[in-house]
């Protein structure tokens, strides 16, 4: 009660209680102004960059060790890069001509230059990844790290058959004590515009060198990180919201497994009635050897007086397997996934309900396909394919006039079984059926090139259609010399 509260108290008292009344419903209309239970929660308004520099790092470096240390962690960066990912997204060339033809030599030729370029020894500017596996290297360190980078660089060989190089680099090597550059504003070694544009990138490739920066065009670097804000220029670990928990369920787990190893470790107690007795006094067998140690199928013999109450272990703890399965399940909200994808425990689910939590977690699965192919795999291919046609690799008449028109791709993603195979089946037949959706769509779903579908099926009906001409021969040919030998 402030002063004016005092002196309204003093001469009215039941306007005083009326006033308090309304104050009290005027909270209630903001829940989230209350201040009777949150009264210690006041976070701070300001700015992205200085809501997240001062603990990126902390988080950064939490989050790792629970990629090294943390089966829970582990399990689902696994389980997303297994579904986002898999075997790799794979483009399919689909360049036509003015009249909408499709150009079926040159897209072959694309197709053929990429499977060879995407092996690690010309793609991978160390020589250790191929492409798909840098797909999973950029997504993994975006998830985990926050902040995902890769710079498109060229062969020192000029004489090289594919001269576009990737360098993957951790976020560690930007320059985030630097301010500004030539007037530009740097935040986290980002250099951007007035617009808060990437416009470079400030590197410190050599750590023993702090005074030795390179700045790199932002058109070169590729940045993969979540932007929650508009003014955002670096990421955040996707799991700064779940790491609490989980190390908390890592810690409960590994103190269960304490407890349940010293309760089976403590066999019993042997009490006495003789008050002469040592406490902790071994126990002997009949030839007068101490027992330390109680095998199946032991007989004991007592001095008179003793007797032998046996521990009652109360491991394991019977609430251990729910309260993990709580934390699992506020893990796989915090990640877009349902527990089942996370767990893999299915014991609780049916047909129904299995297929619904999947198609939950697929929409969640596409979504990063799609940032992936976005902000990953399309402006590569892009540069790939600039840098083919300079070299002559790929001859594309009007190529520089009309880049986008060649450079359009179809990703091919990884796809996913199915629940119950033929009634998913049936019901892409049926869509087929009613033009609901393409071959191409039904192919995509999974993980199929459509195109690679056709052709093998033509070759195989090519080669069913020569195995049987060659029997009727053989059979007719047969037919025909029994008839003349009769």
């Amino acid at each position: 009660m402030n002063y004016l509260d005092k002196i309204i108290n003093y001469v009215s008292p039941k306007s005083a209680y009326e006033r308090m009344v309304y104050r009290k419903e005027l909270e209630r209309n903001y829940t989230a102004a209350r201040t009777d239970r949150y009264g210690q929660w006041h976070p701070r308004n300001q700015p992205a960059e200085l809501t997240d520099a001062p603990y990126r790092n902390l988080i950064k470096a939490r989050a790792r060790d629970l990629e090294r240390n943390n089966g829970i962690i582990q399990g689902a960066v696994g389980i997303i890069l297994r579904n986002v990912v898999g075997l790799g997204i794979k483009p399919q060339a689909v360049c036509v001509s003015n009249n909408g033809t499709e150009l079926w030599k040159i897209n072959d030729r694309i197709e053929e230059l990429w499977a060879e370029w995407i092996n690690k020894e010309n793609c991978d500017a160390s020589r250790n990844l191929n492409f798909y596996q840098m797909q999973e290297m950029f997504l993994r360190r975006k998830i985990v790290d926050g902040d995902s980078l890769v710079i498109m660089g060229y062969s020192p060989n000029k004489n090289s058959d594919f001269p576009l190089l990737l360098q993957l680099i951790e976020s560690d090597l930007l320059a985030e004590d630097l301010i500004q550059h030539e007037g530009r504003y740097v935040y986290g070694g980002v250099e951007v515009d007035d617009y808060m544009a990437a416009v470079a990138y400030h590197l410190r490739f050599d750590p023993r060198n702090i005074g030795q920066v390179t700045r790199t065009e932002a058109s070169r670097v590729i940045h993969g990180f979540l932007k929650l804000r508009a003014p955002q220029t670096r990421g955040v670990s996707a799991l700064a919201g779940i790491m609490e928990n989980v190390r908390d369920c890592g810690e409960f787990i590994e103190s269960e497994l304490k407890a349940a190893r010293m309760a089976s470790a403590l066999t019993g107690v042997v009490s006495s009635e003789h008050p002469g007795n040592t406490i902790g006094r071994q126990m002997t067998s009949p030839t007068g050897q101490k027992i330390t140690e109680i095998e199946i199928g032991t007989m004991l013999s007592l001095a008179p007086g003793e007797k032998a109450e046996f521990v009652t272990p109360g491991r394991p703890n019977g609430a251990a397997a729910p309260f993990v399965s709580a934390i699992l399940r506020f893990v796989g909200m915090g990640l877009g996934l349902s527990y089942e994808a996370l767990s893999r425990d299915l014991s609780q689910v049916n047909y129904s309900s299995a297929r619904e939590g999947r198609l939950q977690d697929i929409k969640t699965y596409e979504m990063m396909q799609q940032d992936l192919i976005d902000n990953f795999c399309q402006p590569i291919y892009r540069q790939w394919l600039d840098s083919m046609v300079l070299n002559g690799k790929i001859n594309i008449p009007g190529y520089w006039t009309n880049k986008k028109k060649y450079q359009k791709c179809k990703w091919v993603k990884p796809g996913w079984k199915w629940v119950d195979p033929l009634k998913e089946a049936k019901g892409i037949e049926t869509q087929l059926a009613l033009n609901m959706v393409t071959l191409q769509d039904a192919c995509g779903q999974m993980g199929y090139d459509w195109q690679e579908i056709v052709e093998q099926r033509a070759r195989e009906e090519a080669y069913i259609q020569e195995v049987r001409a060659l029997n009727k021969i053989q059979t007719d040919g047969g037919e025909n010399n029994s008839a003349q030998q009769s």
